[in-house]
């Protein structure tokens, strides 16, 4: 049907399309460029793998609109849902969520969205896949065939960057949940509660030998009392070096998460292109923080203009 490098320049040119498509989508409902996508560039694979699957499966359904329209919702949406399903098996929460419409499947897939993917998908196949086609043929020349290999080389680079980053992500994500944990341990370390409960405990045990040996009582009373000053200035160097040990620990574990809370571009694209995975059971909460200090940085730097 296709040959292979009319094959790749469809991918190519429909996934940049897609690309439009979502920025085109978020400056509407969110009144910002947002570059969406898995990818860095200007590309949205789902949208080139999903027209190709449609070009490919549905083909001889071209003259008949029913059945073009109800192949391409079945298709787009078996799409959509495995791509759905597999992302956040492989980053633990959702990258999008229809659960708030009607007829959805685990929040994958919607009826309302798959409508729209049939519909688009009818429009792409009967009016702007033929001049599509009409231009591939015009690049089915040597140049043309070294700028898609050149395109090509670019978007696998950028995939293996994209992924390489969320990996690294998911990593410091975790680091930073348990950096958290242990800094409120010191916390807790430094504060009065688990600093004085051993002592309530001994002073309870104390009484307890007391009521049982009255006549240990008075001498035992009496030689803690002479060397009480001594005690308390024992027991009082021993919290204080013990408070400047976990202030310093409690310091250097505070720095080192400001280290790893620092993100790059495509962690901040990341997260502004896909806000619902600052929702997520698993990452939400660091997601948020992400968000929370991209937004800081932003306003620092506006403030230094």
């Amino acid at each position: 049907m296709f040959t292979l490098e009319e094959t790749l320049w469809l991918f190519l040119i429909y996934a940049f399309l897609g690309w439009c498509t979502e920025v085109a989508f978020a400056a509407v409902t969110r009144g910002k460029f947002v570059n969406r996508g898995m990818a860095n560039g200007p590309i949205c694979p789902i949208y080139g793998f999903g027209v190709l699957a449609v070009l490919f499966c549905l083909q001889p359904f071209r003259g008949n609109f029913f059945l073009l329209f109800l192949g391409s919702v079945v298709v787009t949406s078996l799409l959509e849902l495995v791509t759905g399903w597999a992302l956040e098996k492989f980053f633990h929460d959702k990258w999008w969520d229809y659960s708030n419409n009607p007829f959805n499947i685990k929040g994958y897939v919607c009826l309302e969205f798959s409508i729209i993917w049939g519909i688009a998908c009818v429009l792409v196949v009967d009016v702007i896949h033929p001049m599509i086609y009409a231009l591939i043929k015009k690049l089915s020349t040597p140049v043309g065939i070294w700028v898609m290999v050149a395109l090509l080389a670019l978007l696998v680079f950028d995939a293996i960057l994209t992924l390489a980053e969320m990996l690294k992500l998911n990593k410091r994500f975790k680091a930073i949940t348990e950096l958290e944990g242990a800094i409120h341990s010191v916390s807790d370390a430094m504060g009065e509660k688990l600093i004085y409960e051993p002592m309530e405990r001994g002073k309870e045990r104390r009484e307890a030998f007391d009521e049982k040996h009255p006549e240990f009582a008075e001498k035992k009373r009496e030689a803690v009392m002479a060397k009480r000053s001594e005690i308390n200035v024992a027991v009082k160097e021993r919290e204080d070096a013990r408070r400047e040990e976990l202030a310093a620990k409690k310091a250097e574990l505070e720095a080192k998460l400001a280290e790893l809370r620092k993100t790059n571009f495509i962690h901040a694209r990341i997260a502004a292109a896909y806000p619902h995975l600052s929702e997520g059971e698993h990452n939400g909460e660091n997601f948020r923080k992400l968000r929370d200090y991209i937004e800081q940085k932003r306003a620092e730097k506006k403030g230094k203009k």
